[in-house]
């Protein structure tokens, strides 16, 4: 079985988990305090081998994550141990994510500029994008002097190149064609 399905199967019980309890931003605050905690290599490295005993696995667990996350996302965890899949942790909280966006109908948004972009201009794409796609905007804003001006916006599977860089690529292959 693929690890992104697995990863979505585990998100899914999880979110609905959430959705019974109306506890979404616990479990997501949990998810993201897992997924932290796991990008030590020995943390992970210990609860995903499988010559470690599921016991030994669930101590640690314990005494790592006591009292900071809810009984529920300890048990995914030591579940995940048991099967020397704690790795998967990244995955299943960006498929929760995923999952609670869709359900709050948040819609993901990277705009990419060749310079920092004020508030008021975050503020007017986020608009301009949330009128394209019909729903609320979480946007994530990165600078990335490569593009020359411009932006270059994604929303989903949708990609909007305004780019002073891809302008002017496209007028220097206008221009080849001519000669």
């Amino acid at each position: 079985m693929p690890k992104g399905a697995s990863a979505r199967r585990y998100a899914q019980a999880a979110f609905e988990i959430a959705l019974e309890n109306d506890e979404f931003d616990a479990w997501l605050e949990d998810l993201g305090y897992l997924a932290a905690a796991l990008q030590s290599d020995e943390f992970s490295g210990f609860l995903d081998a499988p010559q470690v005993a599921v016991r030994r696995k669930i101590s640690l667990i314990d005494e790592t994550v006591a009292g900071t996350i809810s009984p529920l996302s300890r048990n995914l965890l030591a579940l995940l141990a048991s099967r020397n899949s704690a790795h998967l942790v990244p995955s299943i909280t960006g498929a929760y994510q995923e999952m609670l966006d869709a359900h709050r109908g948040i819609e993901r948004a990277e705009i990419v500029s060749a310079v920092p972009l004020s508030d008021e201009q975050q503020s007017r794409v986020s608009n301009m994008l949330k009128d394209m796609v019909g729903k609320e905007i979480a946007l994530t804003v990165r600078v990335d002097p490569q593009i020359l001006g411009g932006i270059v916006a994604r929303v989903g599977d949708s990609l909007i190149d305004g780019s002073t860089r891809t302008k002017l690529e496209g007028l220097r292959r206008e221009l080849l064609q001519q000669a």
